[in-house]
């Protein structure tokens, strides 16, 4: 019988005690392999990503030679003077809307593309924005608002510019704001998220990439380190500074705490000036 070398030895002695032991979990052990890193104990591959020119974004290198890139942080928010060059960039109405929705509401992309008109209210009960289709997290099964509606109050300058989005019109209040609703079929809203995704996918990667040409034109110098996660990073960041009791945050935001923490929970950096511009942004809120 052939004897493995000694590294392959241990690599099989490995193997086998994971097998038995554990064969689900354990500590993955990289080895730098090219463009790869494979673990020595169950062979798992991942991009070996390393520093590159642009702070904040490391590069690997995939199978088929292109290169893949990663944010190394994806905490980045707006500073509202950065806000304010952003939109201002922007001329196309709905485009423009869409972004605004964002801020103003926290929502996840999924979940505002899949507003309709009927979703936003303003009466004599306030101001208010309702998420019907939300994400829908199974493994977070004690979370009281996992799969559920969201409605919450949103700020008067988010409704001042929802009029002027719809100005001389009336929509139909169950069509879409942001989707193409002759080419949704007529049981869309039946639909599961996965079934929903091919409907929605197109606008999703159009946003994702408008978003970063036009931060790139107003000459916001890291604009790699945003994606659309990072509007709702903001406002996540920005409802802090109006006080806002933790609990109502984590439910608009649809989170638990412990999520929030993790991912929303970062120092903020805003000056009295900045918390100043942050109100006149968002106007009146409750």
């Amino acid at each position: 019988m052939e004897t493995l070398p000694l590294k392959n030895q241990e690599q099989s002695l490995s193997l086998n005690e994971v097998s038995e032991e554990n064969k689900k979990y354990h500590r993955h052990n990289y080895e730098e392999k090219g463009n790869l890193l494979v673990c020595n104990i169950c062979g798992k591959e991942v991009l070996n990503l390393k520093i590159g020119e642009k702070e904040g974004l490391l590069i690997g290198k995939k199978k088929d030679g292109t290169n893949y890139t990663v944010r190394n942080d994806r905490r980045r928010y707006f500073f509202p003077d950065e806000w304010e060059k952003f939109i201002k960039v922007i001329t196309d109405h709905t485009h423009k809307f869409f972004f605004i929705t964002a801020l103003h509401t926290g929502g996840r992309a999924m979940e505002i593309l899949n507003l309709r008109y009927k979703d936003i209210k303003s009466d004599s009960n306030g101001n208010k924005v309702r998420f019907s289709i939300v994400k829908q997290r199974k493994a977070k099964k004690n979370f009281f608002a996992t799969g559920k509606d969201r409605e919450f109050f949103v700020a008067s300058n988010f409704i001042k510019e929802y009029k002027s989005f719809t100005r001389g019109r009336t929509p139909n209040p169950n069509h879409f704001i942001f989707l193409n609703n002759l080419k949704l079929p007529a049981d869309y809203n039946t639909y599961d998220n996965l079934k929903r995704k091919k409907y929605y996918q197109s606008k999703f990667v159009s946003y994702s990439g408008i978003l970063k040409r036009k931060l790139k034109k107003a000459g916001i110098e890291d604009w790699y380190n945003f994606s659309l996660h990072n509007l709702r990073k903001t406002y996540g960041m920005w409802m802090r500074t109006f006080n806002l009791e933790q609990g109502e945050l984590y439910y608009r935001l649809g989170h638990d705490q412990e999520t929030y923490l993790a991912h929303y929970g970062s120092s903020s950096l805003f000056t009295d000036t900045h918390r100043i511009k942050i109100a006149k942004i968002f106007g009146e809120v409750k």
